[in-house]
Protein backbone atom coordinates (compact mmCIF):
# COMPACT_ATOMS: atom_id res chain seq x y z
CA UNK A 1 0.00 0.00 0.00
CA UNK A 2 1.73 3.25 -1.06
CA UNK A 3 1.14 6.77 1.01
CA UNK A 4 -1.41 8.29 -1.46
CA UNK A 5 -4.37 5.35 -1.09
CA UNK A 6 -3.41 6.29 2.80
CA UNK A 7 -3.71 9.79 2.30
CA UNK A 8 -6.97 9.56 0.06
CA UNK A 9 -8.34 7.07 3.20
CA UNK A 10 -7.44 9.36 6.26
CA UNK A 11 -6.23 13.20 5.81
CA UNK A 12 -8.89 13.65 2.88
CA UNK A 13 -11.86 13.90 5.29
CA UNK A 14 -10.95 15.86 7.83
CA UNK A 15 -9.31 18.41 5.44
CA UNK A 16 -12.52 18.50 3.17
CA UNK A 17 -14.57 18.40 6.23
CA UNK A 18 -12.56 22.21 6.94
CA UNK A 19 -13.25 23.20 3.67
CA UNK A 20 -16.91 22.55 3.96
CA UNK A 21 -17.19 24.71 7.05
CA UNK A 22 -15.17 27.84 5.44
CA UNK A 23 -17.10 27.63 2.97
CA UNK A 24 -20.64 27.57 4.83
CA UNK A 25 -18.99 30.43 7.39
CA UNK A 26 -17.96 32.61 4.46
CA UNK A 27 -19.88 31.97 1.17
CA UNK A 28 -17.86 34.17 -0.92
CA UNK A 29 -15.88 31.73 -4.28
CA UNK A 30 -12.55 30.69 -2.88
CA UNK A 31 -9.92 30.42 -5.00
CA UNK A 32 -9.22 27.38 -7.16
CA UNK A 33 -5.69 26.50 -5.53
CA UNK A 34 -6.25 28.23 -2.05
CA UNK A 35 -2.10 27.25 -1.34
CA UNK A 36 -1.03 29.42 -4.76
CA UNK A 37 2.29 31.07 -4.11
CA UNK A 38 3.45 28.97 -1.41
CA UNK A 39 7.00 28.47 -0.58
CA UNK A 40 9.04 26.71 1.96
CA UNK A 41 12.27 27.00 3.65
CA UNK A 42 14.96 23.82 2.71
CA UNK A 43 15.78 21.49 5.59
CA UNK A 44 18.92 22.03 7.79
CA UNK A 45 20.64 18.98 9.42
CA UNK A 46 21.59 19.21 12.66
CA UNK A 47 23.40 16.60 14.89
CA UNK A 48 20.71 14.39 17.11
CA UNK A 49 19.64 11.00 16.74
CA UNK A 50 16.35 9.45 16.26
CA UNK A 51 16.03 5.66 15.56
CA UNK A 52 19.89 5.75 14.44
CA UNK A 53 19.00 8.63 11.53
CA UNK A 54 20.46 12.24 12.04
CA UNK A 55 17.58 14.67 12.88
CA UNK A 56 16.17 17.52 10.46
CA UNK A 57 14.73 20.49 11.12
CA UNK A 58 12.48 22.06 9.02
CA UNK A 59 10.50 25.25 9.27
CA UNK A 60 7.58 25.97 7.02
CA UNK A 61 7.52 30.11 7.00
CA UNK A 62 4.21 30.11 5.03
CA UNK A 63 2.58 27.44 7.18
CA UNK A 64 3.98 29.02 10.44
CA UNK A 65 5.47 26.09 11.91
CA UNK A 66 8.49 24.30 12.80
CA UNK A 67 9.40 20.54 13.21
CA UNK A 68 11.99 17.86 13.45
CA UNK A 69 12.14 14.63 12.42
CA UNK A 70 14.41 11.77 11.59
CA UNK A 71 16.78 12.14 8.45
CA UNK A 72 15.81 9.15 6.62
CA UNK A 73 12.15 10.00 7.18
CA UNK A 74 10.86 11.94 3.66
CA UNK A 75 9.29 15.93 3.55
CA UNK A 76 7.64 16.11 0.78
CA UNK A 77 6.47 19.87 0.12
CA UNK A 78 5.13 19.34 -3.23
CA UNK A 79 1.89 19.43 -2.92
CA UNK A 80 1.78 17.14 -6.15
CA UNK A 81 -0.53 14.46 -3.64
CA UNK A 82 -1.84 16.89 -1.25
CA UNK A 83 -2.08 20.24 -0.24
CA UNK A 84 0.38 20.07 2.09
CA UNK A 85 3.02 18.69 3.73
CA UNK A 86 3.59 15.57 4.07
CA UNK A 87 5.84 13.42 6.50
CA UNK A 88 6.73 9.80 6.33
CA UNK A 89 9.24 6.99 7.48
CA UNK A 90 10.83 4.77 4.61
CA UNK A 91 8.04 2.35 4.76
CA UNK A 92 5.26 4.31 4.80
CA UNK A 93 3.63 2.72 7.76
CA UNK A 94 3.58 6.24 9.45
CA UNK A 95 2.08 9.37 7.77
CA UNK A 96 1.53 13.36 8.64
CA UNK A 97 0.48 15.51 7.04
CA UNK A 98 0.20 19.17 7.99
CA UNK A 99 -1.73 21.93 6.17
CA UNK A 100 -3.42 25.40 7.28
CA UNK A 101 -6.78 26.63 6.71
CA UNK A 102 -7.10 30.24 6.63
CA UNK A 103 -10.12 31.90 7.44
CA UNK A 104 -10.52 34.88 10.72
CA UNK A 105 -14.06 33.59 11.22
CA UNK A 106 -13.18 30.15 12.31
CA UNK A 107 -11.09 31.91 15.05
CA UNK A 108 -14.59 33.27 16.81
CA UNK A 109 -16.49 30.89 19.37
CA UNK A 110 -19.36 30.42 16.83
CA UNK A 111 -16.61 29.46 14.08
CA UNK A 112 -14.71 26.46 16.32
CA UNK A 113 -17.92 25.27 17.44
CA UNK A 114 -19.12 25.10 14.05
CA UNK A 115 -16.04 23.47 12.58
CA UNK A 116 -16.27 20.94 15.97
CA UNK A 117 -19.53 20.10 14.62
CA UNK A 118 -18.85 19.42 11.09
CA UNK A 119 -15.80 17.11 12.12
CA UNK A 120 -17.50 15.21 14.48
CA UNK A 121 -20.74 14.74 11.94
CA UNK A 122 -18.16 13.84 8.98
CA UNK A 123 -16.54 11.44 10.68
CA UNK A 124 -19.63 9.32 12.56
CA UNK A 125 -20.72 8.94 9.05
CA UNK A 126 -17.83 7.67 7.80
CA UNK A 127 -18.77 3.58 7.58
CA UNK A 128 -14.59 3.22 7.31
CA UNK A 129 -13.45 5.38 10.75
CA UNK A 130 -14.22 4.06 14.34
CA UNK A 131 -14.24 7.37 16.58
CA UNK A 132 -12.76 6.86 19.92
CA UNK A 133 -11.89 10.51 21.26
CA UNK A 134 -12.61 14.08 20.09
CA UNK A 135 -11.79 16.83 22.75
CA UNK A 136 -11.77 20.41 22.73
CA UNK A 137 -8.30 20.82 24.93
CA UNK A 138 -5.28 23.19 24.88
CA UNK A 139 -2.43 22.01 23.11
CA UNK A 140 0.85 23.56 21.89
CA UNK A 141 -0.61 26.80 24.24
CA UNK A 142 -3.46 27.33 21.90
CA UNK A 143 -6.99 26.06 21.01
CA UNK A 144 -7.40 22.48 19.63
CA UNK A 145 -10.01 20.12 18.59
CA UNK A 146 -8.34 16.63 19.20
CA UNK A 147 -9.37 13.59 17.39
CA UNK A 148 -8.47 10.08 17.55
CA UNK A 149 -9.67 6.89 15.98
CA UNK A 150 -9.12 3.97 13.51
CA UNK A 151 -9.98 3.48 10.35
CA UNK A 152 -9.94 0.43 7.79
CA UNK A 153 -7.51 1.12 4.37
CA UNK A 154 -7.38 -1.96 2.06
CA UNK A 155 -7.63 -4.65 4.66
CA UNK A 156 -5.09 -2.95 7.31
CA UNK A 157 -6.36 -0.64 10.35
CA UNK A 158 -4.71 2.65 10.91
CA UNK A 159 -4.50 4.95 14.10
CA UNK A 160 -5.44 8.80 13.55
CA UNK A 161 -4.83 11.57 15.27
CA UNK A 162 -5.74 14.82 13.97
CA UNK A 163 -5.03 18.48 16.07
CA UNK A 164 -6.77 20.84 14.61
CA UNK A 165 -5.09 24.08 16.35
CA UNK A 166 -6.91 27.64 16.05
CA UNK A 167 -4.03 30.07 15.60
CA UNK A 168 -5.78 33.48 16.14
CA UNK A 169 -3.21 35.62 14.68
CA UNK A 170 -2.98 33.78 11.74
CA UNK A 171 -6.02 34.08 10.84
CA UNK A 172 -7.06 30.27 10.87
CA UNK A 173 -6.25 26.87 11.72
CA UNK A 174 -2.70 24.43 11.46
CA UNK A 175 -3.93 20.75 10.74
CA UNK A 176 -1.61 18.08 11.91
CA UNK A 177 -2.62 14.81 11.39
CA UNK A 178 -0.66 11.35 12.22
CA UNK A 179 -2.24 8.43 10.82
CA UNK A 180 -0.06 4.73 11.88
CA UNK A 181 -0.34 1.26 11.04
CA UNK A 182 -1.13 0.05 13.86
CA UNK A 183 1.00 -3.04 14.11
CA UNK A 184 3.88 -0.39 13.89
CA UNK A 185 2.62 1.68 16.56
CA UNK A 186 5.10 0.64 19.18
CA UNK A 187 7.90 0.60 17.00
CA UNK A 188 7.67 4.57 16.15
CA UNK A 189 6.02 5.71 19.16
CA UNK A 190 9.23 6.84 20.64
CA UNK A 191 9.81 8.97 17.24
CA UNK A 192 6.53 10.47 17.06
CA UNK A 193 6.39 11.24 20.51
CA UNK A 194 9.68 13.43 19.66
CA UNK A 195 8.71 14.50 16.18
CA UNK A 196 5.77 16.09 18.09
CA UNK A 197 7.12 17.61 21.07
CA UNK A 198 9.59 19.21 18.62
CA UNK A 199 6.62 20.89 16.72
CA UNK A 200 6.46 24.79 16.90
CA UNK A 201 3.13 25.91 15.93
CA UNK A 202 4.59 29.31 15.98
CA UNK A 203 8.13 30.06 15.50
CA UNK A 204 9.53 33.47 16.53
CA UNK A 205 8.85 36.37 14.03
CA UNK A 206 5.47 34.41 13.09
CA UNK A 207 3.64 34.91 16.33
CA UNK A 208 4.77 36.02 19.60
CA UNK A 209 1.25 34.91 21.65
Amino acid sequence: MNRLHTLLGTAAASIATIAVTVMILNPSPAPADPFEGLHFSAPIPIEDEILGAPIISYQSDTYGYKIKFPGNWELDDSRSEFDGDILSDPSERVVITISETTDPQLMTPEGQESLAKSITDSLRVDPSFKLNTFEHLFWKNRPTLFTDGTRKIGGKRFHTREYNIFRKKHGGVLNVSVTTQEDAETLYDSALQDILRSLDVCPKGRETT
